[in-house]
């Protein structure tokens, strides 16, 4: 085990969910409207990933900022809660649109920061 890993990790763990939270702050989900915090951070985490991992190559720092802060401010978990309260409240094409969206847009900004991360 890596200790030093295991610091960075956490770390940059605590920054993204901190920076998550003031999002969600600022974007609060509501059935009633789309999920758009969790979605931003998931499609900022999805680019950033795709450029981090083809950029940087300093394995320390792709722990702190890869593993740690893109884990921490990205969110599948809320965006699985969040379908699942779009179902409840019988919003099934907000859902549809939502999960839809979030994954094929995401894979395509997972491409696209990948790509990006060729020509810097």
């Amino acid at each position: 085990m890596n200790f030093q890993g295991i610091l960075l990790v956490g770390l940059g763990g605590f920054c993204g969910s901190v920076l998550r939270y003031v999002v969600s702050l600022y974007l609060p989900f509501e059935t009633s409207r789309f999920a758009w915090a969790t979605f931003a951070v998931n499609m900022l985490g999805c680019f950033f990933i795709g450029l981090g991992m083809g950029k940087i190559q300093d394995p320390n720092l792709k722990l702190l900022l890869v593993t740690g802060a893109l884990g921490g401010f990205t969110t599948f978990s809320g965006f699985g809660w969040e379908l699942y309260q779009y179902a409840q409240a019988q919003e099934h094409a907000r859902a549809l649109i939502y999960g839809v969206f979030s994954v094929s847009l995401g894979y395509m900004l997972v491409i696209i920061g990948r790509k990006f991360a060729e020509i810097l």
